[in-house]
Order: structure tokens, then C-alpha cells, then sequence
């Protein structure tokens, strides 16, 4: 099952980012601008995009690094590789990101610049549907994230991508070509991969069940 929203396309996307295996859980995308660290802390700060949209930021280890060492000239808009997380108690569709990595050209030209701004906004989404709004258009995608060491537990969470489904898509994996606009995470593209084994009644006659289809989700 898949499903494309050819009036959300604003850009060829010939450079998503994609899943390395078939069901790896992941949300990583691109984004261009500049980062402005606060005042208090310079690995937490604003991303201001080309549209002059401003992201709250915190910086992962190795883009901290760049940054603490001075390697990067902040005045400069970059591409960054980003984490996107949708904190829901604030606003639907607000959007915050981790930067960890970026592109330093050791040329940058107009033509450079030009081409790396073409692959940004695009992400790369692959999870477990756990809600939709069908009126409204929107998504609700559960990341499996797992843990850095391993006596830790794995650190689930959700996304919120606006767009439309099929109808019931609730816990199919699926894999979503995701583009930014404004403060919103939208839709492009999906494919539905697998369905999760669904809860059966302890009161339900299991000869009468029509069996379902059922999925192992491999951790990232």
C-alpha cells in the first residue's frame, strides 16, 4: 500500500535520505541555515532556515565539537544532518531539532551553496502509526530509538507528520518520504511495509478470527 501527494511537491526530492534496512526504525533529515547558539549555552540555540523559520536547536556531540573548536564560521548558513522531534505540549505541529553532523565545503560557492540548499528539508521518516486524524490530517508515528549503551532502555518516541493515510493505518510500519514546511513536517510520499499483530480478545472465538498479519520491528 503506498500513497503520494503530488500537490505537496515542492522539490524533486532525488536525494532522500533512506533507510539502510527494510525495517529500521528512524526520523532524519536535512536542513539548511544558520545556527545561533544562546547566550548561556553554545550547543543549544536557534536554526534559522532559508525561509526564515527559527528551530529551537541543541547540538549533538559532534557538531558541538565543531562548533566549541571554532571550525565553523556561524555567520555562514551550512547543511545540517538533523534529528527532528515534534514536542505535542506545545503546539501541534512545532518542530525542534538535534544537529549532528554538517557539511563544511572547503570551497563554498554560490554553485555549492545552490546544490546543497536543493537537499535540504527533506527526512526520512520509518515507524509505527499509533495515531491519525483523519479530519485534520494528521499522523502520529512511534520511533523506536535504541539505547547507546546497553544497560539502558530504549528510548521510544513519537513524531507528528501532517498528511492522510488510508483509513485504520493504525499499527502498519510505514515509511514516509517527510518535507518541511514551515514549522510542519508534511507528508510526501509513504508506504505502508508491515502490519503489527494486533491485540485479539480474551472473550473472542479464536477458530472464527481471520488471522493477521504479524511483524518483527528490527531496532536501528
Amino acid at each position: 500500500m503506498t500513497i503520494t501527494n503530488d500537490t505537496q511537491q515542492l522539490l524533486v526530492n532525488n536525494h532522500q535520505i533512506r533507510p539502510t534496512e527494510p525495517l529500521e526504525s528512524r526520523a532524519i533529515g536535512r536542513l539548511w541555515g544558520k545556527y545561533v547558539p544562546s547566550s548561556e549555552l553554545i550547543y543549544q540555540g536557534q536554526l534559522i532556515t532559508a525561509d526564515g523559520v527559527m528551530l529551537e536547536t541543541n547540538l549533538a556531540k559532534r557538531a558541538s565539537k565543531l562548533v566549541q573548536q571554532s571550525q565553523l564560521d556561524l555567520s555562514l548558513d551550512y547543511l545540517w544532518t538533523v534529528y527532528p522531534r515534534t514536542p505535542f505540549k506545545d503546539s501541534p505541529t512545532l518542530l525542534r531539532v538535534t544537529l549532528i553532523n554538517v557539511r563544511n565545503e572547503k570551497e563554498y560557492t554560490d554553485s555549492v551553496k545552490s546544490e546543497l540548499q536543493l537537499v535540504a528539508d527533506n527526512f526520512s521518516v520509518q515507524g509505527l502509526v499509533v495515531y491519525q486524524d483523519l479530519a485534520q490530517g494528521i499522523v502520529e508515528v512511534k520511533i523506536h530509538q535504541k539505547p547507546q549503551r546497553d544497560f539502558e532502555p530504549p528510548k521510544d518516541f513519537q513524531l507528528r507528520l501532517i498528511g492522510f493515510l488510508p483509513s485504520n493505518s493504525i499499527k502498519e510500519f510505514w515509511n514516509f518520504n517527510v518535507r518541511r514546511v514551515g514549522t510542519s513536517l508534511v507528508i510526501q510520499s509513504g508506504e505502508c511495509i508491515k502490519l503489527q499483530e494486533r491485540e485479539q480478545s480474551p472473550t473472542s472465538d479464536i477458530s472464527t478470527n481471520t488471522p493477521e498479519y504479524t511483524t518483527e520491528l528490527t531496532e536501528s
